[in-house]
């Protein structure tokens, strides 16, 4: 990256170290949830617990991006995360509450150390990085996603079969530090802004960035497009460990083998992606995703046995790392700088609250239907609107392509 510096550098060592950490309490908390309740329903709770104050959040997380600066953030936002834990980690080992309620409530505060963290990156990458080098920027962020996911829970079945729930705690709180320390006075590229707050500037901020949203098109089908594979995203992450585990009757071992598969997967399709990216165009690289997605989500809702049930998690999560490289590039290439932070803190808000919601409909169907057939009622709603909205933007937006493109 002919751009890249050691601030650069320094900011993917601690987004690996905090995805790290991120990685290990995805795999942790949904199985001791599932352990300590039994039900599917509480781990869909949990879930929506976790998403509803990220969701909520993005819009402020965005104000408060483009007027303090991003080292100050990041640096704060990792600390905070490791007190969290390592807090959490206590209350466990005292039995203060129950596991539900302590893992619940560490997730709701970790979120929104999320949204800030995803919103200041947001942000961070254009501020600091040629327009030519962000598709690979945006690769090597996804890659290390991939990376952490393979990693992630490997090391924590192994440490779970030692120390459980509390030793993964303290050592996801001790990446979160290590972090925290190695971004201490990044140094980085922020845009002028007033520094005041109140009621007023909020309301200001957030009028701007409504603005840029109504007045591009591209933006809103985005939301749209994106807001569907959320859907089923989400599901198969609530459902997942009780499909593995429940269903299949499988030790909790291979919830952790399913991630790693999937993870590896993902890592051999992001390789892929920017050469993809490069010889077929940006476009097409959301369509192939896009779709893949969707029918990925067939085959987990007709899986009888684990394997093919892997290839279909696999698929699933290969694709929609290739799908955010399309989104968050087509996305940096079109929102003014200046204004990144307050509008990316909007769309995500739009786009992720699929994702409790797909929680709140897993709570529902829990009762009526087995995590399987959640899964087929969630694809069926998804390659619907899938598809009605690629007929729309071709219809109304008139789009050259299948899906939206500023070339």
């Amino acid at each position: 990256m002919s751009t890249s510096t050691f601030r650069i550098k320094r900011f993917f060592v601690s987004r690996f170290l905090g995805s790290l950490s991120d990685q290990f309490l995805l795999f942790a908390v949904p199985l001791a949830i599932l352990k300590s309740t039994g039900s599917v329903k509480y781990s869909a709770l949990a879930f929506i617990v976790e998403w509803v104050p990220r969701v909520i959040f993005f819009p402020v997380g965005g104000f408060f991006t483009d007027r303090i600066k991003p080292g100050y953030i990041f640096f704060g936002v990792e600390i905070a995360r490791s007190i969290v834990v390592a807090t959490s980690m206590i209350l466990l080992l005292t039995q203060s509450a129950s596991t539900f309620i302590v893992l619940s409530i560490m997730m709701a505060f970790l979120s929104v150390g999320y949204v800030l963290n995803f919103v200041t990156t947001e942000a961070y990458l254009p501020r600091n990085i040629d327009a030519a080098d962000l598709p690979k920027a945006h690769s090597i962020l996804q890659g290390i996603d991939n990376v952490t996911q393979v990693v992630g829970p490997a090391i924590a079945v192994f440490i779970s079969v030692y120390g459980g729930i509390n030793s993964l705690l303290i050592f996801g709180a001790i990446l979160f530090a290590i972090s925290a320390l190695n971004l201490f006075n990044l140094k980085a590229k922020s845009v002028e802004a007033d520094q005041k707050f109140s009621l007023g500037i909020i309301f200001k901020s957030h009028s701007i960035a409504l603005n840029i949203l109504k007045e591009n098109n591209i933006l809103l089908h985005l939301c749209a497009l994106t807001w569907v594979v959320n859907l089923l995203y989400g599901t198969a992450l609530v459902v997942s460990a009780a499909v593995v585990v429940k269903e299949f009757g499988l030790p909790e071992s291979y919830f952790g083998m399913l991630q790693t598969i999937a993870a590896v997967i993902s890592i051999g399709a992001f390789l892929l992606v920017p050469r993809f990216a490069a010889k077929f165009g940006l476009s097409t690289l959301g369509v192939v995703s896009f779709c893949a997605m969707i029918l990925s989500g067939l085959l987990l809702a007709l899986s009888g046995h684990f394997v093919i049930y892997a290839v279909g998690y696999a698929a699933l999560m290969a694709f929609d790392g290739a799908f955010n490289v399309y989104i968050r590039t087509l996305r940096s290439q079109i929102i003014p700088k200046e204004h990144m932070g307050k509008t990316t803190g909007f769309i995500a808000l739009l786009n992720m609250f699929s994702i409790p919601l797909s929680g709140l409909i897993v709570v529902i169907l829990s009762s009526y239907f087995s995590p399987t057939g959640i899964l087929g009622i969630i694809f069926i709603l998804a390659l619907t609107f899938g598809i009605g909205l690629i007929v729309f933007g071709r219809k109304v937006f008139t789009y050259n392509t299948w899906l939206p493109s500023i070339h």
